[in-house]
Formats: structure tokens, C-alpha cells, sequence
């Protein structure tokens, strides 16, 4: 198991006074003292919920003291972004102008670098998150702080880049030199969304866009290719500044876990972020657990994140580099006959819910939203699985079902995680719990539940 240090080089590095004419000069705050263990607890920041009217969230809000990283979401490079949207395109034209392709990039400018989240008292020439991410790694040195690059909708370009080690090199190169401009973070996190496809531009369902086998092996070498490129870069890094960085990759359960070659990359990398949820969702009319820990004989397909992270370990992940995931999210469905006390392997809905908590997004509820507004009060029936250790609610009069993580799911996911020798826990994301009561279960259970033998 990893242990989190506190090296005097980092402290003096980040630990920066005064300020220039950018910024405001505020006191100092006092040093927060991290997690008391030697687990992660990590959580993805999505940049755009700045804007949220609902529950606007900033790097303010992030309950630092109890977390022992913050992966920000989400950077990109320069390439094909054809299913992204078009504010998504425009900002990639943007940041790309004048440069090579396959240049890591930051997408959102405006959030990241311009826009005036409030005083800081570290000296930089940004403003932004990153200079609120700036000061938070100076108030909590023990926080490590990673740019993710990819995600669903900006993994296009990866799949470009595969095809060509140069283009690789390019990327590798560019991220690290990205790093070392911004040097709150502490290394790099892979949202590649997925070697081998099954994103949002690989659908294996789609003829015209699946992959074909020798894509796909191609894909699985580019992967080793890069994360060693990664490591050699950010090693070379070390040299200059006598640091330490950490390289993660988030990592598809299922068929999308294959198209790695773990035993090969895995010694390049310092975690494995396990996207053990959307199990289920509006997508389909299959109704039941998002993120349900075990699986049952009730299970749709026989999944459940234990399955998963099985298939992972088996597949050359080793178990203590492996971060179990949570969800700080529900997904909805409507026209859910009713059911005796549990979901199982025969309900189906009509299809994914017409609400949600942006109306964008149907059937997308956020913790702080299911809690707030789906309730008794409001006619749903809360229940909780025990085989499956999953919570859920249930409309008997609207027939509508909301599969979610709370506080009980989440201490039970973090004592899964002792139990078995695992690296942590992590969420996506952590917007989705403003009052950081998810990310306080899953810190108090690391630390006051016992290891159990395997």
C-alpha cells in the first residue's frame, strides 16, 4: 500500500509568498492536516460546475482535509474532436492555434486561467482554478493534485494518436512540460475513454465506428507506449525539481478493461482508478443499481464492482494500486412496474427518467439534488440492498426508480477496500457532494475500520 509523504522539497515548492499585481493579498492560512492513513481517497473536480445556477462549486468547496487527491477534470490535446460539442471544439481551436498536433492542452481557458474565483496568496500571473488549486496545494501540501486528460466526450484524439509513436512522444512530452508550468500538480491522470473503444467515438455497436481487431491490438501496444513515455518524461522531471510524480489511468470495467496489456503498463503507473459505476442507466430500459458493490443473483448480467475489480487483478492490476470507485450521482428511470422490496434481474422500465437534475440530461440526478428534492416528502420510498449494498428509492405512484451511492453504500465500498488489500477509493465526482458528507464516510472508514485478512 502506497503511503502519502510529505517531502520538505514539495512544501518549499509550493509554499510560495507575496504576490503581484494579479492577485490580492490576503492572510495566510493555517496548514490542514490530510487523512490519517495510508488509502486514497480521491475525487475527480468536473470544471464546468462552476457554473452550476443550482449548486455553483468551486476549488473553495473541495473538503481538502479529508482527500488525498484532487484529479482535475478535464485537459485534452491537440486532434480530432468530432463528437465533443461545440463549445468543446471551439475551445480546443482555440488553445490549439500555433500549435503541433497532439499538444496537450487546457480546454477551458477561461475556468482554468481567467476567471477571479477570489484572493489567493501565492504569486502567480493566472487566476482561475488553477490559481485557487495554486493556494490549495499551498494549504495542503500532503494533497496531490493531477490534470486528467480525455474524459467521455475528449477521448477522440487518443485514438489518433495511437496510430503513431511520434505523435505519442509529442503528447507525453507537451503534458509534462504542461506540469511543470503549473507545478501545483503533482503528476498526470488518463481519462482515455477506452483502448481499444467503447467510448463515445468506438461504439462496438456501431458498425461504422467500432474497431476492428487489429486496431484494437494496436491500441493495446500504444497504451504500454505511452504510459512509458509518460514515466520517462516525468522522471526526467523529478531530475529537475526533486520531486516526486505520480502517473493514474482511470480504468473500464468489462470488455473495456481488456484492451490494456496490464502486466506490461501497469509498473509505469501509481494507481488504477476502477470506473466501477454506470453499470445501468437511462439508456437502456434494464432498471437497477448504478454501482451496487456485490453482485447478486438479482444482478442484470451478474455485474457488481467486486466482479469487476476481480476481472481487473486477473487481467495483471495489481490490488494495491487499484482504487475502487463511487458514484456521487444517481440515474433515474420511469415506468417501473412495482417489485416486492428489491430490484432484480427481470425489471425493466419504460426508459430513463424525463427529470433530472439538469435538463440537459434527463435521468442524471446529483447527490446533492437526490437528497434534496426526492424524498418522502415527494413520494419516494428510500430501501437499501443489503446483498448488493446499494441504496435506492422508489415511486409506487409515478413508477419511477433512482439508483445512487450514499453514506452507507460508500462505507461499505471503503470497508470492501481494507478487506481486500486495495489501493482506495475514489469519486466521480465531487460536485455532486457540496456538504462532503460521501467524502468524509469513505475517510472515517479508512481510518477506523480494521484491515481485515484476505
Amino acid at each position: 500500500m502506497k503511503k502519502i509523504t510529505l517531502a520538505s522539497l514539495i512544501a518549499a515548492a509550493v509554499l510560495a509568498t507575496g504576490c503581484n499585481s494579479k492577485t490580492e493579498t490576503v492572510a495566510e492560512a493555517p496548514q490542514k492536516k490530510g487523512p490519517e492513513h495510508n488509502y486514497v481517497v480521491a475525487g475527480y473536480f468536473a470544471d464546468w460546475q462552476y457554473d452550476n445556477k443550482q449548486n455553483p462549486y468551486t476549488v473553495k468547496d473541495i473538503p481538502a482535509q479529508d482527500l488525498t487527491h484532487v484529479i482535475y477534470a478535464f485537459l485534452s490535446m491537440c486532434g480530432p474532436h468530432t463528437g465533443a460539442s461545440e463549445t468543446v471544439q471551439g475551445q480546443i481551436a482555440a488553445a490549439c492555434e500555433n500549435q503541433a498536433p497532439f499538444t496537450a492542452v487546457v480546454v477551458d481557458q477561461e475556468s482554468a486561467l481567467e476567471i477571479d474565483f477570489g484572493p489567493v496568496n501565492v504569486d502567480v500571473d493566472y487566476k482561475g482554478h488553477f490559481a485557487q488549486l495554486k493556494q490549495m496545494k499551498a494549504d495542503n501540501p500532503h494533497i496531490k493534485i493531477l490534470p486528467s486528460f480525455g474524459g467521455w466526450t475528449m477521448s477522440e484524439p487518443f485514438h489518433a494518436m495511437a496510430k503513431d509513436e511520434a505523435a505519442i512522444n509529442q503528447f507525453a512530452k507537451t503534458a509534462v512540460a504542461l506540469i511543470a508550468k503549473y507545478d501545483f500538480f503533482d503528476g498526470i491522470d488518463l481519462d482515455w475513454e477506452y483502448p481499444g473503444g467503447g467510448g463515445l467515438t468506438t461504439s462496438p455497436w456501431n458498425e461504422a465506428t467500432k474497431l476492428t481487431d487489429e486496431q484494437k491490438a494496436q491500441e493495446k501496444k500504444a497504451f504500454t507506449l505511452l504510459v512509458k513515455a509518460l514515466r520517462q518524461e516525468l522522471d526526467a522531471l523529478s531530475a529537475q525539481t526533486g520531486r516526486q510524480y505520480e502517473l493514474s489511468t482511470a480504468v473500464g470495467v468489462g470488455f473495456k478493461a481488456e484492451g490494456i496489456d496490464w502486466a506490461s503498463a501497469a509498473p509505469y503507473l501509481t494507481n488504477m482508478f476502477a470506473m466501477t459505476y454506470d453499470y445501468l442507466g437511462g439508456w437502456g430500459p434494464q432498471t437497477g443499481h448504478l454501482t451496487n458493490l456485490h453482485a447478486t443473483e438479482r444482478s442484470w448480467w451478474g455485474m457488481g464492482s467486486d466482479v469487476f475489480l476481480n476481472q481487473m487483478i486477473a487481467l495483471g492490476i495489481p490490488k494495491e494500486k487499484l482504487v475502487l470507485g463511487a458514484a456521487f450521482y444517481g440515474r433515474a428511470w420511469e415506468g417501473t412496474p412495482a417489485f416486492e422490496g428489491h430490484p432484480n434481474g427481470e425489471l425493466t422500465s419504460k426508459g430513463g427518467a424525463t427529470f433530472g437534475t439538469d435538463p440537459e440530461e434527463p435521468a442524471y440526478l446529483m447527490y446533492w439534488d437526490i437528497k434534496r428534492n426526492y424524498n418522502a416528502d415527494t413520494g419516494f420510498i428510500y430501501h437499501y440492498d443489503e446483498d448488493a449494498q446499494a441504496p435506492y428509492l422508489y415511486n409506487p405512484e409515478k413508477q419511477a426508480f433512482i439508483s445512487f451511492d450514499d453514506v452507507r453504500s460508500v462505507q461499505a465500498k471503503s470497508s470492501y477496500v481494507k478487506s481486500q488489500g486495495l489501493a482506495g477509493v475514489f469519486s466521480w465526482e465531487l460536485t455532486g457532494d457540496p456538504e462532503a458528507e460521501l467524502v468524509k464516510a469513505m475517510n472515517q472508514t479508512l481510518l477506523s475500520q480494521p484491515a481485515q485478512a484476505n
